[in-house]
């Protein structure tokens, strides 16, 4: 306006003087023009005009249209400026979301604007050629910068981010286009990669999947096939069937959840690696040695979902190296967490087992891990190995093994666990099969001097309602539904084995070096002295008539819990390291090992003693056997169906760690069918993977899942194996 008023004078100046004037006013006002332009793409409108198709509209969504439709796309442009501005283009682009295709639609011209003025450019196309897919659109006013508009936020639908502007969703405009028929997408992976499951020879996995059919699609109405090839160069080059049956590829087992035309979903697949029972049998050789290892070759996996009907066009998607079978450790394991070589969790490169051992409790299992940041007790499922939850110790603090209880009636998970600043944590948790984990905080126990050192904590011996600890501190009964102390015993500190509390009668039988005490709650204290070093846990028959424990120089002793006099003793091992028992009554049958790799049943009759003794077979030269043998008890829990001893044998000069399932008299090995032959249950670790001098701890038995649960205390592995067969 300012330049207007100028001109109005001009005629008092001289000619020549009005002629420049005005020549800079040109100049001026068309700089000001594009100086001052500021267009907006406001918004987008989307049409349908209908094809041929005779699918009933009626059942599909106002924003849902068919292949072979016509679709327009209109974007309502004003100017937002004082000032009229001249011709610009707008293109209109189209991006397919499931596979990401991108594409411009075409272009249209804007002849002009004038202040204020808006106008809708059009496209419209036919989508005949289009795959079906849920397609966004986008307009961009003047994209070549014609008129000059320097605020470039606003020139386009959806916005995107700019200056203090959010982007919009870009599904704010968008149509799904289907497809007359039965359809899918293109499949895409959900979620973190599952744990092998390289011995049971199945790994489960989950993708994202869009019906783009125009029929409602249920999980009888697709099926689902798996191929493989062992080498990625000719001219072993083709796939093959994961599963053939009659000579033809079977399809793999699924869960479906998809519904009508347009909706989105899951398809969770279980592999079956059935096709490897020959490619990767082990030789007889192998086989005969214990020498339980599969072979290595490159293995690449195409899974093929596609209408049950056979109408539509199958979907594929190559599952990534994750889970190319480049290796079978074990073929006798049913998992390995956190980390295997060709196939691990998410962030298998920076978790470490710590050398504690697992829990396990209705249907899962309870496992601490090291992370960068802290130590992570993960729940797995314990047929799997995949990750349901996870809990994050305090700051910088360790972790002790875990207890875990779970309860049948209200489905809840009651965990327990010891941390290097004292104090025992409590949680919670609820778990179903279609959910996520979630362990929750309860309490923190009031004293935080329990945990020190070396820390043993279980249940009491007649009760979940308290949990018993054992110490450097002394030993100390919690109540498991608060907190609080209940008993504290610190004169017979440092406590060196687990020691066992009654809840009923708030008594605590204790080990401190050589010597057991019984401490009741009023009265004296009783004291058993074996004049050696205790070197077991201290274990009680089912009645709580008899306790029992091992020595150092061999010795096995029944005392009884009251007086802790001698019940009978036994000495037939060099040196008792390791002390488990099953019993359903007063009499019992106990395990124990010895640190030169000796292992012994007996018995004990109560009123009579320890008889009926038998000790391992010497098939396999143990060189050592440092931990607790794991029991599998058999259903009236009097006996035991096999025993797991936990190891190292001498191979050349070097020791490695071993894992060997006995019959429950200690004279053979329990062989299991794998890959087709019965081989016997001898497991060690994959050679290089774990150090020499590491040592496979207590194993741990779930009678419920059927599962065996061992860690390696250097290499970071837990490992899971299949017992149902036994």
């Amino acid at each position: 306006m300012r330049v207007a008023l100028a001109l109005r004078y001009a005629p008092q100046r001289v000619c020549g003087v009005v002629a420049v004037s005005l020549g800079v006013f040109l100049l001026a006002l068309c700089s000001c023009a594009a100086a001052g332009a500021d267009i907006s793409v406001e918004s987008l409108q989307i049409s349908i005009v209908e094809g041929t198709s005779a699918v009933d509209r009626s059942t599909l969504d106002f924003d849902q249209a068919i292949v072979g439709d016509t679709v327009r796309v209109n974007a309502l442009v004003s100017n937002q400026d004082i000032e009229a501005v001249g011709e610009f283009e707008v293109d209109f682009f189209f991006t397919e979301t499931i596979s990401g295709e991108h594409g411009r639609l075409g272009t249209q011209v804007v002849s002009g604007l004038e202040p204020g003025e808006s106008k809708r450019p059009i496209i419209a196309f036919d989508t005949s050629a289009l795959s079906p897919g849920i397609y966004a659109f986008s307009a961009e006013a003047d994209p070549r910068g014609a008129l000059g508009d320097e605020d470039l936020c606003d020139n386009s639908a959806p916005r995107g981010p700019c200056g203090e502007q959010t982007a919009e969703d870009a599904a704010k405009y968008s149509l799904t286009l289907l497809l007359e028929g039965r359809h899918i997408s293109q499949l895409r992976l959900s979620g973190a990669f599952p744990v092998c499951r390289m011995g049971a020879l199945q790994t489960r996995l989950t993708v994202q999947v869009h019906n783009v059919g125009t029929e409602t699609l249920t999980g009888g109405d697709l099926v689902v096939y798996g191929y493989y090839r062992l080498s990625l160069t000719p001219p072993a080059n083709e796939f093959a069937p994961l599963v053939v049956d009659a000579g033809k590829a079977a399809p793999l087992s699924k869960v479906v959840s998809l519904k009508g035309p347009g909706s989105s979903g899951s398809i969770t697949i279980t592999l079956d690696y059935g096709a490897f029972l020959t490619a990767f049998a082990p030789s007889s050789t192998e086989r005969a040695s214990g020498e339980v290892l599969g072979h290595s070759d490159p293995a690449q996996i195409r899974i093929t979902v596609q209408a049950a009907d056979g109408s539509g066009v199958p979907q594929d998607i190559f599952l990534p190296e994750q889970f190319e079978l480049s290796q079978f450790y074990s073929t006798v394991d049913l998992w390995t967490f956190p980390q295997r070589a060709s196939c691990c969790v998410e962030d298998c490169a920076t978790v470490t087992s710590a050398p504690v051992e697992p829990a396990a409790a209705g249907g899962l299992v309870f496992h601490v891990a090291h992370t960068p940041i802290s130590e992570v007790l993960y729940v797995l499922q314990a047929r799997t190995g995949d990750v349901k939850g996870m809990w994050v110790a305090p700051a910088g603090k360790s972790l002790t093994s875990p207890i875990a209880s779970y309860d049948d009636e209200t489905g809840l998970y009651h965990i327990y666990v010891g941390a290097s600043d004292g104090r025992i944590y409590a949680l919670e948790g609820a778990y179903d099969e279609d959910s996520v984990f979630f362990l929750t905080d309860r309490w923190q126990s009031a004293a935080t001097d329990i945990v020190k050192g070396d820390t043993y904590i279980a249940l009491a011996a007649d009760s979940p309602s308290a949990l018993v600890a054992g110490s450097e501190s002394g030993a100390f009964a919690v109540d498991t539904a608060t907190g609080q102390t209940l008993r504290k015993v610190t004169n017979h500190a440092p406590v060196t084995a687990m020691p066992i509390y009654s809840a009923a009668t708030q008594e605590m039988w204790l080990v401190a070096d050589q010597a057991v005490y019984r401490v009741p709650a009023t009265g004296s204290e009783s004291t058993f002295d074996a004049n050696e070093q205790i070197t077991t846990r201290l274990l009680r028959n089912a009645t709580g008539t008899a306790l029992f424990f091992g020595t150092e120089t061999g010795f096995i002793y029944a005392i009884h819990p009251t007086t802790c006099a001698s019940l009978s003793s036994e000495r037939r091992l060099r040196a008792v390291v390791g002390l488990s028992l099953v019993s359903s009554d007063d009499d019992a049958v106990l395990f124990a090992t010895g640190e030169i790799g000796e292992a012994e049943r007996v018995e004990y009759d109560h009123g009579r003693g320890f008889r009926d003794y038998s000790v391992l077979a010497r098939e396999i030269e143990l060189n050592s056997i440092a931990a607790d043998p794991a029991v599998y008890a058999n259903a009236s829990e009097d006996d035991a169906l096999a025993v797991f001893t936990a190891g190292h044998i001498r191979e050349g000069r070097a020791t490695r760690p071993i894992l060997v399932a006995w019959d429950k008299d200690l004279e053979d090995y329990v062989s299991v069918s794998v890959w087709g032959a019965s081989v016997p249950f001898v497991f060690k670790p994959e050679e290089g993977g774990v150090a020499s001098a590491a040592e496979l701890l207590r194993p741990v038995v779930d009678p419920v899942t059927q599962t065996l649960f061992v860690v390696s205390s250097d290499d970071g592995m837990l490992y899971a194996f299949d017992i149902s067969e036994l």
